[in-house]
């Protein structure tokens, strides 16, 4: 008498849009080598005022948070992972020429042709 055990379900379901999420996985880390460039850069020679220095802190802050959220949510497949991609790809585009490659290539995953849902 052998009983059969049937197989279990997989627990880890493969993640969607894998190369979208990795796209905003590589530029949030390279705003963050920016960040830590820019700040010592500043340290050594103290060029801006304070006040321009946070603004600029705090924006690069905000586009670090915003890519790591679109990496995040793309991996769902849902309507607001897509748009916030989109909407991160768009200012992708104005950082040449790396930024630009990334850029183009994350609206083309983010197409609906490409889109996993």
């Amino acid at each position: 008498m052998t009983t059969r055990i049937p197989p279990l379900p997989n627990l880890n379901p493969k993640p969607k849009n894998e190369t979208l999420a990795l796209i905003h996985g590589i530029y949030a880390g390279l705003l963050v080598f920016t960040t830590i460039v820019f700040g010592y850069l500043e340290y050594q020679q103290s060029t801006i005022s304070v006040m321009s220095l946070g603004f600029i802190l705090l924006l690069l802050a905000l586009m670090i948070y915003l890519n790591i959220q679109a990496s995040l949510k793309v991996k769902q497949g849902n309507r607001g992972g897509r748009t916030l991609s989109r909407i991160m790809a768009t200012l992708m585009l104005f950082s040449f020429p790396i930024g630009t490659v990334l850029g183009v290539i994350a609206l083309w995953k983010a197409s609906a042709r490409q889109w996993q849902q």
